[in-house]
């Protein structure tokens, strides 16, 4: 007796009658597949790569005013770092803030 006779069947499932038997391929008719249309050319996809490409030829906006005085500030020593002020916005960024 080898151990595999004492696992019953699996999932508690016993078969009780015979196998189903498939039809042959020469009994059943081949189904025709339906014909497949072209794609089509999606207006969005290609409004959106467009817009993508005319927006990545374009220069990243940025406020020139705003870097003027920052330089002329690091330049003078007067920017001031405030670690407390830099920790409670990176806080509220990820949610954290209390």
């Amino acid at each position: 007796m080898s151990g595999d006779s004492k696992i019953g069947p699996v999932g508690g499932i016993g078969r009780t009658g015979p196998l189903r038997r498939v039809a042959s391929e020469a009994a059943a008719p081949m189904r025709t597949a339906a014909p497949l249309q072209p794609a089509q050319d999606h207006l969005p996809t290609a409004r959106l790569t467009r817009l993508a490409s005319s927006l990545a030829d374009q220069a990243p906006p940025v406020d020139v005013a705003r870097v003027a005085a920052l330089r002329t500030a690091i330049a003078n020593n007067s920017y001031g770092v405030h670690p407390a002020i830099i920790a409670s916005a990176m806080l509220d960024f990820h949610g954290g803030a209390e």
